[in-house]
């Protein structure tokens, strides 16, 4: 599907760190229009506090302000629906505030309430908002219909550690999100971001897939969440670029422009190249095992030399009956994608045996044995689609690498004569302390794509593992391709796949 709404947070996000507007991010909300892609803001900010984007940007379609709470036409007169804070529920939320240390600020309608005009950032509200606040002895007398309570605080950690708090002890009766390291913000529990999607999906007659959001604070995660194509700011924090799909640059290097022209009218979700593959890809991370060979089929025919040889000697000195192993049931069942010693007990705990680690130590070099003369005497069977669509991504000007869970990658390579189709490979990791392991490294893709000399954001991940989309997700590749050999589509493309199908030569299309 094609993006057909890009929905932007505002503060960090379509403004500077000084709140400027820039010409930029204009140009890019043009741009978008230009393409026919509806545009729409949200943020924490009251609806007065967003009416100096109007103008500039153009805004026609209705405006989420408070995290959601309230939903008010451009002429910032039109109130199309609000949600509030029960009575109750924002008493509790108040005292524990107060009780905690913070200032607090209350919003309700279009006021906004405190007790001391000159605490921390009430000047830099002042100036964000454009308008005074009033001034109250006691909070609780402004209870009724409130839209937003925010707690304020210059202790990072004890904001952070109130959101944990407040979402424990509200439960379902509210959305504790901070909109700012020192801005913890309270709202109804439908007042949050992804709802803000939700209505928006309502509004414009779209789905899920066709919108694009792009924020920089927790409070976004919610929108990030459930948009088609989540966007994090080069200035979010880990958390916030770990549910997204890519990160722009920083909201001081016009990273609102960027994401616009590289994620989303550069990089339709439908890519167009001949490749299948985004415009921007200039690299290929392929995992061997899998994808471009069958080389499981050689581990487990190892694993069935090395365990039939020991069952039948245990056959002998037991006078138990022997059940040899069964190179597709159990290796599937036990060893596959498994770290080697924990697959081996496994196996061995099915057949009610139990060993000294170092005699499963032993089984383990032993199948390394095995398989190696396995590789130097035949030759794994490869994926010829696959194989064609590496050589055809080469012959197109793209760079190749090849990831693997197994310390014998460049010995399958060589034994299947496809070594030359790559520029470099990545071993799985094989030692870790006292634990042998035969697992892809959660690093990997990042490694390959180091080895080749490109970003993340220019390289797409071919891989049939959740484990692999899920990093090639996570580290925000151009491109997550999912490959299907065994009915788990709809598992590849939940963790993260931007496509799915079962073999890379179907992204080529017919011929």
């Amino acid at each position: 599907m094609s993006i057909k709404v890009l929905i932007a947070d505002v503060d960090g996000t379509l403004l500077t760190q000084s709140k400027v507007l820039t010409a930029g991010t204009r140009d890019a909300v043009a741009r978008l229009r230009a393409a026919g892609i509806e545009f729409a803001v949200t943020s924490g900010r009251p609806p007065r506090g967003m009416a100096k984007l109007v103008a500039p940007l153009n805004l026609t379609a209705p405006m989420a302000a408070f995290n959601g709470g309230m939903f008010i036409k451009p002429d910032l007169v039109t109130v199309l629906g609000q949600r509030t804070l029960a009575p109750a529920v924002a008493e509790r939320a108040v005292a524990h505030l107060l009780r905690k240390g913070l200032d607090v600020w209350v919003y309700r309608g279009a006021e906004w309430y405190l007790r001391r005009p000159d605490a921390f950032r009430v000047a830099r509200e002042r100036s964000n908002v454009g308008f005074e606040p009033t001034v109250v002895d006691d909070l609780y007398d402004v209870l009724d219909e409130v839209i937003k309570i925010v707690g304020v605080s210059e202790d990072r950690a004890l904001v952070a550690s109130c959101e944990a708090e407040l979402r424990a002890e509200l439960g379902e009766h509210a959305s504790a999100d901070r909109s700012n390291p020192h801005y913890l913000d309270v709202t109804h529990p439908e007042a949050n971001k992804g709802m803000v999607v939700r209505q928006a999906a309502r509004l414009f007659r779209v789905h899920f897939d066709e919108i694009a959001t792009i924020g920089d604070m927790p409070n976004d995660i919610p929108m990030l969440s459930i948009a088609g194509l989540p966007i994090a700011m080069g200035n979010a924090s880990p958390e916030v670029k770990r549910a997204a799909r890519h990160v722009t640059t920083s909201n001081e290097e016009e990273g609102f422009a960027h994401a616009v022209d590289s994620f989303i009218l550069g990089q339709p979700p439908v890519a167009q190249t001949a490749l299948g593959l985004p415009p921007r890809a200039r690299a290929c991370l392929v995992q061997l095992d899998g994808v471009v060979t069958q080389v499981a089929r050689t581990h487990a025919a190892a694993w069935k030399e090395v365990f039939d040889e020991y069952l039948k000697e245990r056959s002998q000195m037991t006078n138990e009956p022997f059940i040899p192993f069964d190179a597709v049931r159990d290796y599937a069942a036990h060893l596959d994608n498994a770290a080697l010693l924990q697959g081996v007990r496994s196996f061995l705990a099915s057949r009610d045996i139990e060993l000294p680690s170092h005699v499963v130590r032993a089984l383990v070099h032993r199948q390394d044995e095995v398989l190696s003369e396995l590789l130097r005497d035949e030759r794994p069977e490869i994926y010829e689609g696959s194989v064609r669509y590496v050589l055809a991504a080469r012959k197109a000007g793209l760079r190749t690498a090849v990831v693997s869970s197994s310390k014998h990658c460049a010995d399958t390579l060589r034994s299947a004569g496809i070594a030359d189709l790559f520029d470099a490979y990545i071993d799985g990791v094989v030692t870790s302390d006292d634990e042998l392991l035969d697992v892809l490294a959660p690093d990997a893709y990042l490694a390959a794509a180091r080895a080749i000399g490109v970003e993340p954001q220019d390289a797409a991940v071919f891989d049939d593992a959740v484990e692999g989309v899920e990093a090639g997700r996570a580290d925000h590749f151009a491109y997550v391709v999912g490959v299907d050999r065994g009915g788990r589509a709809d598992e590849l493309r939940r963790h993260g796949a931007d496509v799915v199908v079962p073999d890379l030569a179907a992204l080529m299309g017919p011929g």
